[in-house]
């Protein structure tokens, strides 16, 4: 059966707290939707469910001037997500569509990714189950959940390789968990977006959690970085409207679609640096050389310092993103989002701008702890 979302659909959404997903929710909060609209939200030891909602929209900049929007207590980790016996019956009788944004994003090799990604779907699955309308999962993946792969131009059909080997445990699990869900039988829609940009947001910890390593390239006068190797950028407000689109189109041709810049909207790594150079007021150009030139003999020569060891040591978990020049083919989309209607923001438009809100204490902080 199609699911096509309309204003009387009740929609479940988690990882509000998040980028993605707080995007989303503001959307829904700003717009004539009938149907009820739930947060999944774990409370903190100092902030209620209801209070994380709101600090949320805060951090947006068009914030909404009322919220229909309803914050449940919850916790993707335990049975039934962790609802409350009332909240559970009343989502389980009439959820229409259930939104997973809640992810555990760190690229850090000592984090547990899996607990999060992998056992959260679990829970999805066991929790959808019980839902009488039989509700549309929307699985909030990612595009580079094919592993190690380099010089291509991926199709949806090429991704989602938990066998493949991953340069972390963030793409495996995304993809562990995307399969399951996949095989549980449910219906799903697959989202797969590439990189996320907080661009129109104001807000240096969002700015900081894929760029925080950029303003730290002052610390080196060269990096193992492959100038011409291309990038897959998306702002975050594309991602956002793109899903709300999907959701709502009546007829769709497939269960999953990249939501990519694609061949014709991709950046390389050189266009990127060039931008990050100018807004950090860097003198001496920064030296981009391909890895495969990046010798030890370079290595001892460009990295030798104590603070170049050490935030060099929380760059290797990235080096190799910022190398595969990978770019997610955007043809399915675009059948149903044109161009025209929903482009891709430049990265040069807003990256100085998001550059601007990190500070180097933060940046050397994250790089302690990537």
């Amino acid at each position: 059966m199609q699911h096509c979302m309309t204003q009387e659909s009740n929609v479940l959404v988690t990882g509000m707290t998040g980028l993605i997903g707080g995007e989303i929710v503001r959307r829904f909060a700003t717009r004539d939707h009938s149907g009820k609209i739930w947060a999944l939200i774990r409370p903190t030891s100092d902030r209620t469910p209801t209070e994380r909602l709101r600090d949320r929209l805060a951090r947006s900049r068009e914030q909404p001037s009322h919220c229909d929007v309803a914050a449940v207590a919850g916790d993707i980790l335990k049975p039934d997500w962790g609802l409350s016996s009332t909240d559970r019956d009343e989502i389980a009788a009439s959820v229409d569509i259930i939104i997973h944004n809640a992810a555990d994003t760190s690229f850090a090799a000592h984090r547990n990714t899996a607990k999060t990604n992998v056992e959260g779907v679990r829970r999805l699955i066991d929790f959808a189950r019980t839902c009488r309308r039989n509700p549309l999962i929307v699985y909030m993946s990612t595009a580079s959940n094919v592993g190690q792969v380099t010089g291509q131009c991926l199709t949806e059909d090429d991704g989602c390789r938990p066998t493949n080997d991953h340069f972390n445990e963030y793409t495996h699990s995304k993809a562990v968990g995307e399969l399951a869900l996949r095989e549980s039988g449910l219906p799903v829609l697959t989202l797969r977006p590439t990189i996320v940009l907080s661009a129109g947001l104001a807000d240096p910890v969002f700015a900081r959690q894929i760029l925080w390593f950029a303003p730290l390239t002052r610390a080196f006068a060269a990096l193992p970085i492959d100038p011409v190797a291309r990038l897959d950028i998306v702002d975050v407000g594309f991602v956002a409207e793109a899903t709300l689109r999907l959701l709502r189109c009546p007829r769709r041709t497939y269960d999953c679609y990249h939501l990519s810049a694609g061949l014709a909207r991709c950046v390389t790594v050189g266009q990127l640096e060039r931008v990050a150079a100018a807004t950090n007021g860097r003198r001496t150009p920064l030296r981009l050389i391909p890895p495969a030139e990046w010798t030890r003999t370079v290595h001892r020569e460009f990295i030798n310092t104590q603070l170049r060891r050490r935030v060099f040591r929380a760059l290797r978990h990235y080096l190799p993103f910022l190398n595969m020049d990978v770019v997610y083919d955007d043809t399915r989309l675009r059948e149903i989002v044109p161009a025209t209607e929903l482009p891709v923001e430049s990265p040069q438009s807003y990256l100085p701008e998001l550059l601007g809100l990190i500070r180097q204490k933060a940046a050397l902080q994250e790089a302690c702890l990537p």
